[in-house]
């Protein structure tokens, strides 16, 4: 049996969820990076894996798996060890309680305040960004507070909750702590200083096993 290969784009957080969700479960791959500056996510090639052109794409034994959650399942469905979705009926609901929050309330919003960060436009837009960061900071509240009584998003174990919500975070203060924009006041750089929790929390992501292979290949 050949190795499952990965389609990724560097950064793209649905695509760190899922290379996180492959080292944590000591899986594995072929890693088939796409250069999203030279648009080959739209290749003819890649559009008979992927229709729609988009990442990430799972190719397993012959089997393709797309969207992110789609191929999460799949990886621990397959692979059993260690499990993302739980045990009981309480720790799966909790778990997918918490991957429903963050698409609902916090995934996009994130990228109101990281896409013109990160192209040098957020004093542009001041206005449109310091609102994000308003509702970002609201459910980070949350999201605090909740890490103030549990080690993990949904309970006392890892799982696909927190593959989830890292890459997301991530790309929220990576681009919150980007050269100049701390005239807009954000409130949210450095992690450590206006969220403790959030912090201690991405340090114990940073220990898992991988984290290093997983991490964005440009951010190093």
């Amino acid at each position: 049996m050949t190795q499952p290969e990965l389609y990724f784009i560097s950064g793209s957080p649905p695509c760190w969820s899922v290379m996180l969700a492959l080292e944590v479960k000591g899986i594995a791959y072929e890693p088939r990076r796409l250069d999203n500056a030279k648009r080959e996510q739209k290749s003819p090639e890649y559009l008979k894996i992927s229709p729609r052109g988009q990442v990430p794409v799972l190719v397993d034994d012959g089997t393709t798996v797309r969207e992110t959650l789609a191929v999460l399942s799949y990886l621990d469905a397959q692979y059993a060890e260690p499990p993302l979705f739980g045990q009981t009926p309480v720790e799966t609901a909790r778990i997918w309680q918490a991957i429903c929050e963050c698409d609902a309330n916090l995934r996009d919003t994130v990228g109101e305040i990281s896409r013109p960060l990160f192209r040098g436009k957020g004093m542009e837009i001041a206005q449109q960004v310091t609102d994000a960061a308003e509702k970002v900071r609201a459910e980070l509240d949350l999201i605090e507070t909740g890490l103030s009584k549990e080690a993990w998003m949904a309970g006392d174990n890892l799982s696909a909750a927190d593959l989830i919500l890292y890459p997301v975070i991530m790309q929220l203060t990576r681009a919150a702590a980007r050269e100049g924009e701390a005239a807009l006041e954000l409130g949210i750089h450095p992690l450590a200083r206006h969220f403790p929790n959030i912090d201690g929390w991405c340090r114990e992501m940073e220990k898992l096993p991988g984290y290093d292979n997983a991490f964005p290949p440009h951010w190093k």
